[in-house]
């Protein structure tokens, strides 16, 4: 979703916390671990330090099942040693031993069955994915939710070129009750596949034999070389601040040809207009696994 607004949004004035319930643990999660991911993790090591230091258990998940390439080398994360090694595995390694954090690593596709349904446990997805097929596993993690009890978020990264998109949410649903705020502020927002529902719509060269990876977009002057480490910092602040109790948006997009970004806050106005984009009076249908 490239940037298309540069109008400056004064309703960060009237925007309203993200309140998340108090539990015993943060555990994050960081869904493929190529461009986006790779760069985001050590982001993430540095929220887990910084919520360590405040008494909080945190820890970090790191999910992907493919392997490290020489043509990843110029816009992932990693370094001549690491190729031909798990890219989940070897990011798990490198920082767990230079952070002294508790990381694990799953060398597998992301399934939403590998969350441990704890209610005293806040789980936040770190959607760093390229295909509809893996955000919908990422979705589908959402159903956990219900009864208000919302103990999974989902952070979704995106990007072209030169813009990206930066997406949070916990719901399903497109009915407008669901998402009126308490005394507190925010408590429930629309999934980023609610908020952008082509997310979920598979592209043409997705079911291409010959689809071309991101270092080979990349390569051919068709990504910026940049885009991934702004979307990874932008992902990482919004986590740090949704645990904190201080975020205040619910979308981020930003363009590097112009330097410019936008945000969406957590108004009551700004999420019934999200809603109004897609229609109302969907209620998502919870399918247990």
């Amino acid at each position: 979703m490239p940037f298309t607004d540069s109008l400056l949004n004064y309703e960060v004035i009237h925007a309203r916390p993200i309140v998340v319930p108090p539990t015993e643990a943060i555990e994050f999660w960081v869904v493929g671990c190529g461009g986006t991911g790779s760069f985001l993790v050590q982001l993430l090591c540095r929220v887990l330090q910084h919520l360590i230091q405040q008494g909080k258990r945190a820890s970090l998940v790191l999910v992907d099942p493919d392997h490290v390439e020489a043509k990843n080398l110029t816009r992932q994360c990693f370094c001549p040693a690491e190729v031909g090694l798990n890219k989940a595995e070897t990011l798990a390694a490198r920082y767990g031993i230079a952070f002294g954090l508790p990381i694990r690593s799953i060398a597998q596709p992301f399934k939403p069955d590998m969350i441990a349904r704890n209610y005293n446990t806040l789980t936040v997805l770190m959607g760093c994915v390229d295909n509809a097929k893996a955000r919908a596993s990422l979705a589908k993690a959402l159903e956990f939710n219900y009864d208000r009890s919302l103990r999974v978020w989902w952070i979704d990264g995106g990007n072209g070129n030169r813009f990206g998109q930066v997406l949070i949410g916990s719901s399903l649903s497109n009915v407008p009750k669901d998402y009126e705020f308490s005394e507190l502020g925010c408590i429930c927002l629309p999934a980023p596949s609610v908020q952008a529902p082509e997310l979920l719509i598979s592209k043409p060269e997705e079911h291409s034999d010959k689809r071309l990876s991101c270092a080979e977009l990349m390569l051919l002057n068709a990504q910026g070389l940049m885009v991934n480490p702004q979307t990874a910092v932008l992902m990482a602040e919004i986590a740090l601040e949704l645990v904190s109790g201080y975020l205040k948006r619910f979308a981020v997009c930003f363009d590097q040809t112009s330097g410019a970004m936008t945000s969406k806050y957590t108004t009551q106005a700004a999420i019934m207009r999200v809603l109004r984009e897609h229609g109302l009076g969907t209620v998502y249908q919870r399918t247990d696994p």
